[in-house]
């Protein structure tokens, strides 16, 4: 009697561990849809090697229908600046959330540039939130495992400059990655580097794209202040990767519609840097340092808004972060975008910039910073700008189109961008701007010693001068284990802090 107590106790004791565990289950599988659906997507899309040649920006050589149709019902930001206006550098400040001179990441990852410390990435922070992630293209960060560890669907890992893989297959790979996440019930994640407009810059693919071609000759921007047929060649194929760029986005925005995710996806649009002329890309001026960027998403964000408070890329983590509901790292530099389209808070004061030339080859340091009108660039090391005068040899310009003042920098350059927006008046000597001059030095100061900047230090700037000039002389790419002795610099200056 008793052991048939015991055995009816524990069937119905079991009985009821089995109703709680199957109404538990379905509640967890509930909330898990239920949450799918409340958080949203993000999509977050970086092309290369682009400044604003875009539609929605005014530019009506080009044809980005999808790019313009974002910013119609978007944000469009006309005054958004990369930290550091080369691939790997800039890639690493969005990634990390971090200015390049908190990471150490001051350089191409080709190179051997590489973070002095692992440090949290965008996809490790969605993964951890239980996203599906997604990531298309190259990494060009180091070390690579910050990034590529924290990935579900990894695909087109190859940087594709000469644009053999066509735009069709990164739309399938994000489609797959779409399809993952729905059918595990999860928001996604997916992140989309785009190979245009990088150089070569290819009119045609092999593939036939773009399908609207660029027929006319470009003349160049007047910010290059250098002008040959050649260059006017080269500025007629960069169009066409412009247009070539927008259909593949368009591929993929046609995909979120169709499979009816496109009203819950953040969708991102920014260029790494500016494009690969003169004065432009890897330079601290406008041309390079200031971006294409469009927010798109109507439930939290205004619909065709032209916002022209300065931002920086800076902010893209803090933005995805927040409308993830993923708690905001308070180390991290920068802003929800949310913010400032609320009216919460205003734009930044300043903005600041900073290049090494991003290799030994190419070795010139420059800091920079901005406000609301003005611009000083400070040039610490006088001898020629070795990345200046690789740009013009890439668009094959014979030294008669060289822009002297490019080449040889002054110790400190000064601009008023309201008056001057291509930068070609330099004010730094001029008496009656001494004030605003001192300002900025001030500011960019403060701003060193902020965020920890080691180059703050004239010794460790002489040091880190000294050690890329050496380089040039040695064949590091090829050590194995090589590591820069500049990130002891970043470890020993960040030591506090940790």
């Amino acid at each position: 009697m008793t052991g048939s107590l015991i055995y009816d106790g524990v069937t119905r004791l079991g009985a009821t561990l089995w109703k709680v565990f199957f109404i538990s289950f379905l509640v967890i599988g509930l909330a898990s849809q239920i949450d799918a659906q409340v958080r949203p997507n993000v999509l977050f899309i970086v092309s290369e090697d682009n400044s604003e040649q875009i539609g929605c920006y005014g530019e009506t050589r080009v044809h980005t229908p999808h790019l313009d149709r974002l910013a119609e019902t978007g944000v469009r930001y006309t005054r958004a600046y990369v930290p550091y206006s080369v691939c790997s550098p800039s890639r690493a400040a969005f990634l990390t959330g971090l200015y390049t001179r908190q990471t150490g990441h001051i350089g191409l990852a080709t190179h051997k540039f590489a973070m002095y410390k692992d440090f949290k990435t965008m996809p490790a922070y969605f993964k951890d939130a239980g996203y599906y992630t997604g990531f298309l293209g190259k990494t060009h960060v180091n070390p690579e495992r910050l990034v590529e560890n924290f990935v579900d669907h990894r695909a087109l890992r190859n940087s594709n400059f000469s644009k053999t893989v066509s735009i069709k297959e990164y739309a399938k790979e994000g489609r797959i990655v779409m399809e993952n996440a729905i059918q595990a019930q999860k928001p996604f994640l997916l992140i989309i580097n785009y190979p245009d407009a990088h150089r070569k810059f290819v009119n045609t693919s092999k593939n036939g794209y773009p399908t609207v071609k660029v027929e006319n000759e470009i003349e160049p921007f007047p910010w290059i202040r250098s002008d040959s047929p050649h260059l006017r060649q080269e500025l007629k194929n960069y169009f066409s990767c412009m247009n070539r760029l927008d259909e593949g986005i368009g591929m993929v925005l046609k995909d979120l519609d169709s499979l009816k995710v496109r009203k819950k996806t953040l969708i991102v649009y920014i260029s790494d840097h500016g494009a690969d002329f003169p004065r432009a890309k890897g330079s601290i001026y406008e041309s390079g340092s200031r971006i294409p960027m469009i927010v798109n998403f109507p439930q939290s964000f205004s619909g065709g808004k032209v916002e022209r408070e300065m931002v920086s890329t800076i902010d893209i983590l803090p933005t995805m972060l927040q409308e993830a509901g993923i708690a905001i790292p308070k180390h991290l530099p920068g802003f929800p975008l949310q913010d400032l389209d609320q009216g919460i808070r205003g734009g930044r004061k300043h903005i600041h910039t900073f290049t090494t030339g991003s290799a030994p080859a190419l070795h010139y340091i420059q800091f920079g910073i901005r406000d609301n009108r003005f611009k000083l660039i400070y040039n610490p090391y006088r001898r020629k700008n070795s990345l200046a005068a690789s740009r013009y040899v890439n668009s094959k310009l014979t030294e008669d189109q060289y822009f002297g003042p490019f080449l040889f920098p002054d110790e400190y350059e000064l601009y008023d961008l309201r008056n001057d927006p291509y930068e070609l008046k330099n004010l730094a000597d001029s008496v009656d701007y001494q004030k605003k001059k001192s300002e900025l030095i001030n500011t960019m100061r403060e701003f060193q010693l902020a965020i920890k900047d080691p180059f703050v230090n004239q010794k460790n700037l002489d040091a880190f001068e000294k050690e890329q000039l050496v380089h040039q002389k040695i064949n590091y790419r090829k050590k194995v284990d090589f590591r820069w002795p500049h990130l002891e610099l970043f470890k020993k200056a960040n030591l506090k802090r940790e």
